[in-house]
């Protein structure tokens, strides 16, 4: 294989396995069609948090918006110790509140399975747990149920979603975690749905802003800090600096205007080495891993089998100085999504 070709097909989504792991995870609805409103993304955002506290996976950020999805997600690399009772209270928080419908037997049977004992109980577990810190059945149950409300609810049938999620496998601190979380905070800018990424309902960053306890957790996950509140200054900045920048992406891509940014700018502080960031960013997510170079060459390394001839894992970045920030893919164009 040429080094400088495109991970193959097979390598399209990148895991790691019994270590903690950052995703950027997309998804896209069938046919790319306009199907959220304000309601949908309401119930989608409920889904998400439900089956992530279930899954033991954290939310970091997200945006919802009207034909896709985007999601930041870390994913630890076992499932910790989890009696009876802990593994039951996820599940009510999974499949509660559904009295009348057949979630409530799902939720009854694994009741009765945990309190039989025995080979039943030993099974039920292993089933539920089989669930957990795992990236596709996170995605998987997340977008079935989700699929299972919203047909349901607009007397629908036929697949909701557009094939399989996309995922980028992100280094989890230091500028390649704060990058990808801004992408994603900053697609209702792009879209000109909004010029304020603070003022977009169905994002982790607008959430953070108004001190919801699970976007603030995330945050301060992403920028560091002493509390939450210098989590989300820090973080304002590095945002508001990459969506003031000008993009190299498709034409009709929108900005955070330059006075948004001076305001912020004179808030917050300054935080120069994020001002090159492009308001497009596509390593973001089609990249397959980013991070620094020696965090991807790790990755290579465990999985040297899967690539041939190829010598080395991380590529240059293009179109820019990034330092020692890298990804997986060497995406030749400067152009294209």
């Amino acid at each position: 294989m040429n080094s400088n070709r495109v991970v193959p097909k097979r390598m399209r989504r990148v895991v790691v396995s019994e270590r903690d792991a950052v995703y950027h995870v997309m998804t896209r609805t069938a046919g790319q069609a306009y199907l959220f409103g304000a309601r949908e993304k309401e119930m989608f955002r409920a889904h998400m948090l439900a089956v992530a506290r279930f899954c033991g996976v954290e939310v970091l950020t997200f945006c919802l918006l009207d034909n896709h999805v985007h999601l930041l997600a870390r994913v630890p690399g076992e499932v910790p110790e989890l009696t009876d009772a802990q593994l039951l209270d996820r599940c009510e928080g999974l499949y509660g509140g559904h009295e009348h419908s057949r979630h409530a037997l799902t939720l009854e049977k694994i009741r009765e399975a945990l309190s039989f004992g025995g080979e039943v109980r030993e099974r039920m577990r292993s089933n539920l747990i089989g669930r957990m810190c795992n990236l596709p059945m996170f995605v998987k149950l997340l977008k079935q149920r989700y699929s299972i409300w919203y047909n349901r609810t607009h007397d629908r049938h036929g697949t909701l979603w557009s094939g399989r999620f996309k995922s980028v496998l992100v280094e989890g601190t230091g500028l390649p975690l704060g990058l990808v979380a801004a992408y994603i905070d900053l697609n209702a800018v792009r879209a000109g749905i909004v010029s304020d990424p603070a003022k977009y309902r169905w994002c982790g960053y607008a959430e953070a802003v108004v001190s919801v306890k699970s976007a603030c957790a995330g945050l301060h996950a992403i920028a560091g800090g002493d509390t939450p509140q210098e989590a989300v200054a820090r973080y304002s900045v590095l945002l508001y600096c990459k969506g003031s920048a000008p993009g190299r992406g498709k034409p009709q891509d929108a900005r955070i205007p330059p006075e948004l940014m001076e305001a912020v700018r004179q808030r917050f502080g300054s935080l120069t080495p994020f001002g090159q960031l492009r308001a497009r960013f596509r390593y973001a997510t089609r990249g397959a891993i980013l991070g620094t170079a020696e965090f991807i060459e790790s990755w290579f390394r465990e999985h040297r089998g899967l690539f041939g001839k190829r010598r080395s894992g991380p590529r240059k970045i293009r179109g820019g100085d990034w330092g020692d920030l890298r990804s997986f893919r060497d995406l030749q164009s400067l152009d294209g999504p």
